[in-house]
């Protein structure tokens, strides 16, 4: 497979991969958050996997245009709340509409798992041959529902009724709803709770999966037309429940399945048949008189461990090449020995045998003597008995074995025999391990399968289902060299090489054995031929430097987690034992906290690869003590060297020149470095350097230039680091390079000339995602970049996102709108234009309120200054009297109006006219204007005063221009008038009284004195102000 070489926009948040000659094009759209179909799909696509998202409802439309379309995987848009994410819950099923799917003739195969339906779609393609509906609400199969499927030859239909997703009704099935689906291979009815085996189903059936449910009898009629069935699958049905960890419900008093003794009569080319968890007591041979082609039996968790003493059944399975009977085992029994019968000599074919959990004490030659005549058994799992003893040697005896497996057993002590023990030949214990280890059982739940409720079930991530991947029980790369023997996580605490007298071994594990012994290079003697051993999780004591001499083979050497005695201080540590070892290229030494070594430099001519791992090289590099600067200088042949994890601030720079010229691959990530401690420069002395992993860190820049520091890179991770900023030169020149990843950083801008052109197309791929661009007019060069760039960018219309600013947070770099920044320039003079006008007028509004009398005031100062002054005089006063009260009082209004103007205008011998605001004013005209003409346009200023009107604003300002006609023209023009008691306390008011008394006057609370206040009132207006002044003042005025 290859990248795409079809046409699809970038901002298609998928991934798009097509074969060598394009007639496969794959879209992979999982896990992307998407709540719609795409757009952009190239047509012609074959494959598309829209698994892991929101998607709430498909219609016509969903698909149009993809008429190529062969396979839709559309699982787990909206997976049932109990099997389901917890922070995401789906409580609404997909809506997938009628005729969905309908054009799209190609279509093959359909996969609409977890999305909660109700019902089998209506108008699937006629060409469909795979549909599979499992984990929805389906309860109720008709043959209506198929009736549109009838070419199918794969469903899928588990899953919709158990624990998980309970159904609270009684799966439904009619008779013969699956009878015209003439094509029909495969039948898949798992955990349905169903209780019974659906008949009438098509003779076409080659695989029919019942697991899990609730069928306590097999009959003769269930499986009589099944004649081309190939593989069967009735296991969980009346189940073993002890130690199961999930919901398990037994049969009745615990009985077994009832199978018929010619219930498989008529399934003469079944292959595969597994009774997995039936609590089966017994094994009838009957079963097997017609199932001659039998490859692969499983009688897994039932209660067999008596029976396969007595039982004949396998004489009757000469082709069966996988027979599994773990966890067999006999509650509240720990016998003696295994009992194999003679019978299984017979399989002949045999070539995996599964006895994991049967639970004996000790393993003796008579136990494997029915396996020694199987030229064909090439693995034998004995894991998890709690053999005791055993003479390792006996089990060479198995001349075709490749792999065999006594992990998790308690096997401790050397031995060329069974003599001599302590084990007594009488009665088994009525006492078994299995019942008493609740923490053991814990771990075997999280990794021995066949405490899992559905081996075979299908994730959201994995469409690939019912094959049984089978777990190996061993490291692959061990068994990759040959005879492979795993005795893991026993009670193995001392070594000697009796004990390990098997020459023909190539594999060896011996990890989780807690051994403290010091090895001197005598222990595996006879191990002449072993080329991978593995001695993690042990106490490894390296007090001698010929270590693991013997071992003149060894290619691979595994002393992982054996931290016990390197976290011990002042002990010795003899860390140059490689340099016995010729033919080592692999030496794996991860997490064992090392912090000291007796010898300062490790050596090893062929050793090609050391993983160094969680170990605390920051002790042995620490500043200022040398010693071990060249500790990895004399790996002669490394090329791969891994120091992550290894606590690291700060990297001498003497380091660089210690390590091999050869070294290919550097990893050093998940440390503590910084820019300032690690020095980009000295990777010049590295110059085979192609992998370069400084990931998991703390840097927040890159080198100014890569291609300065290593010219030989091709790879560079810097991802989980906290990079803000990418150098300006960064990328200039590095054209061996072909890999980066710069995700999981900071980073908020790329400028151009950071990732030139010459050197980005060549690149393979260029990781950014999960950073923190900033997606201004700034980065237009970056969008357009993004969207024309031939390098790969993974997830780039879904994670290369923007983080600011907030209009724009979240949203994909690729898709940010470039029209917006085109007339940038434009758009800011405008903006400069606009801002400034607003703030001119809105401080001229507020200063024209604020401030314009005395912006008035202050011009005429001045022009009189220039000009000179010159008295204004008018031609004549429109008014005798300008009259200024509140008009907001009521009793003064009132009083103004039916008093004032009665008594003036309307009485006495000479009328007098009077400006009123409410009545003279011009409508319309500025407050400031109108004032100013009244003042001016009138003889003198009256005001009627209250003690609410003297702290207005509108009485200082008309007074302040009243008093203002004395400044400038030397005629007192006011008259005050108080209608309340006149305040005592005023200096003015006592001054004005002495310069000028008649011009206050006080409206007299006596009725019998108002004839004589309107008389003064009268003569104060009638008369020049200047001629009333107290004598003593006339000339200062």
């Amino acid at each position: 497979m290859s990248t795409a070489r079809v046409a699809y926009p970038k901002t298609l948040p998928c991934d798009v991969v097509e074969d060598n000659n394009g007639s496969v094009v794959t879209v992979d759209c999982t896990e992307r958050s998407l709540k719609d179909v795409p757009r952009g799909i190239p047509r012609d696509t074959t494959n598309l996997t829209l698994t892991i998202n929101h998607i709430p409802k498909l219609n016509s439309t969903s698909f149009s245009g993809l008429d190529n379309l062969e396979e839709i995987d559309m699982r787990c848009n909206c997976v049932p709340i109990k099997i389901g994410p917890k922070d995401r819950m789906c409580t609404e099923s997909v809506i997938i509409e009628e005729n969905t799917f309908t054009s799209l003739r190609n279509l093959r195969a359909l996969y609409l798992d977890g999305n909660q339906l109700y019902s089998i779609p209506k108008g699937l393609p006629q060409n469909l041959i795979l549909l599979s509906l499992e984990v929805n609400h389906i309860y109720n199969i008709s043959k209506v529902n198929l009736s549109e499927i009838r070419n199918i030859e794969m469903l899928y239909l588990s899953q919709n009724c158990y624990y998980r997703n309970p159904c609270n009704t009684s799966y439904a099935i009619e008779d013969g709803a699956f009878l015209q689906l003439n094509n029909l291979t495969l039948l898949c009815l798992k955990s349905n709770n169903l209780s019974f085996i659906p008949h009438q189903l098509p003779t076409s059936l080659k695989e029919l999966y019942l697991y899990n449910n609730n069928i306590e009898v097999v009959t003769d009629e269930d499986f009589k037309n099944l004649t081309n069935l190939e593989i069967l699958d009735i296991s969980g049905n009346c189940p073993r429940c002890y130690n199961a960890p999930f919901p398990c419900n037994p049969c009745p008093n615990n009985s077994p399945l009832n199978i018929s003794k010619t219930a498989f009569k008529m399934l003469t080319k079944l292959k595969t048949l597994r009774l997995h968890s039936n609590s089966l007591t017994c094994v009838q041979s009957e079963w097997f008189a017609s199932t001659t082609e039998l490859r692969e039996l499983d009688l897994s968790s039932n209660f067999l461990a008596r029976a396969i003493g007595v039982t004949d059944f396998p004489r009757f399975l000469g082709k069966l090449e996988e027979l599994d009977l773990s966890f067999n085992y006999e509650l509240q029994k720990y016998p003696q020995t295994l009992r194999l019968n003679c019978s299984f000599s017979s399989l002949k074919s045999l070539r995996i045998l599964r006895l994991k959990g049967f639970v004996f004490q000790q393993l003796l030659p008579e136990s494997i003597a029915p396996l020694k005549p199987l030229t064909n058994l090439e693995v034998v799992d004995l894991g998890t008995n709690f053999i005791k003893m055993t003479n390792l040697s006996i089990l060479m005896e198995l001349k075709s074995f490749k792999i065999i497996s006594l992990s998790d057993n308690k096997i401790s002590s050397p031995s060329d025999g069974l003599d001599g023990l302590g084990f007594s030949g009488g009665e088994p214990l009525n006492w078994s391990p299995m019942s008493a280890a609740a923490q053991y059982q814990s771990k075997e739940v999280r990794e021995i399968h066949y405490f899992r409720y559905d081996e075979y079930a299908r994730s959201c991530k994995y469409k690939d289902k019912e094959l049984g991947t089978v777990t190996s029980f061993v490291n692959k790369n061990c068994s990759q060299f040959g005879k492979t023997l795993d005795v893991s996580r026993n009670n193995i605490f001392f070594l000697h090489s009796r004990f390990l007298n098997l020459g023909q071994l190539r594999c060896l594990n011996l990890s989780g054995n807690a051994m403290s012994q010091s090895l001197n290079g005598s222990e595996f003697t006879y191990l002449t031929n072993l080329q991978y051993l593995d001695f993690s999780n042990n106490r490894l004591d390296l007090l001698y430097s010929t270590a693991f001499q013997e071992l003149k083979s060894l290619v691979i050497l595994d002393i992982s987690y054996n931290n016990h005695y390197f976290e011990s201080e002042g002990l010795t540590h003899m860390l140059n034992f490689t340099r016995n070892l010729k033919n080592l290229k692999i030496l794996l030494m991860n997490h064992n906290q090392i912090s000291t070594s007796t010898n300062t430099e490790l050596e090893s001519e062929s050793l090609e690869r050391l993983e160094f791992r969680d170990n605390r090289l920051d002790v042995l590099w620490r500043d200022g003590y040398t010693r071990y600067f060249n500790y990895f200088k004399n790996l002669l042949n490394l090329t791969v060297l891994d120091i992550s994890q290894n606590n690291l601030n700060f990297i001498p720079p003497e380091v660089f020149s210690g390590l091999p010229d050869k070294l290919s691959e550097l990893y050093i990530k998940n440390n503590k470095l910084k820019d300032e401690s690690f020095n980009w420069e000295k990777l010049q002395l590295l110059q085979s350097l192609q992998v370069l992993d400084l990931s998991g860190n703390s840097l927040t820049t890159v080198p100014p230039m890569l291609s300065i520091c290593t010219k030989s890179l091709k790879k560079l991770l810097l991802h989980k680091n906290q990079i803000v900023k990418i150098t300006p030169d960064f990328l200039k020149d590095a054209f061996n390079l072909k890999y980066l990843d710069l995700s999981y950083n900071h980073i908020q801008h790329i400028e151009k000339s950071s990732f030139p052109d010459d050197v980005v197309d060549k690149m393979d791929k260029l990781l950014l995602h999960n950073n923190r661009f900033l997606c201004t007019c700034n980065a237009t060069w970056f969008v357009t970049w993004l969207n024309r760039t031939t390098v790969t960018i993974p997830r780039l219309a879904t994670d290369v996102t923007c983080a600011s600013p907030g209009a724009q947070r979240g949203h994909p770099v690729i898709s940010v709108d470039l029209l917006a920044c085109q007339h940038s320039y434009l758009s800011i003079v405008l903006y400069t234009l606009m801002t400034s006008l607003v703030l001119g007028f809105l401080t001229l509004s507020v200063s024209s309120h604020l401030f314009l009398w005395d912006v008035w005031y202050i011009y005429h100062f001045c022009r009189a200054k220039l000009k000179g002054y010159s008295r204004l005089y008018s031609q004549s006063s429109a008014y005798d009297a300008f009259v200024i009260y509140d008009k907001e009082d009521s009793a003064v209004t009132e009083w103004v109006m039916k008093e004032m103007c009665a008594h003036l205008e309307e009485g006495g011998d000479r009328r007098l006219t009077l400006c009123l605001e409410e009545r003279d004013w011009i409508p319309g005209c500025p407050l400031i204007d109108n004032l100013s003409q009244s003042i001016h346009n009138s003889k003198r200023t009256v005001f009627i005063l209250t003690s609410k009107y003297l702290k207005s604003g509108n009485f200082k300002t008309a007074f302040y221009m009243a008093n203002q006609r004395l400044m400038d023209e030397r005629n007192d023009v006011i008259v005050l008038i108080f209608l309340e008691k006149v305040p005592c306390n005023s200096k003015y008011l006592r001054l004005r009284k002495r310069l000028y008394r008649r011009s206050v006057l006080e409206w007299p609370t006596n009725p019998q004195a108002q004839l004589y206040f309107w008389f003064s009132l009268r003569s104060v207006l009638a008369t020049e102000s200047h001629k009333q002044y107290n004598s003593l003042f006339k000339e200062t005025l």
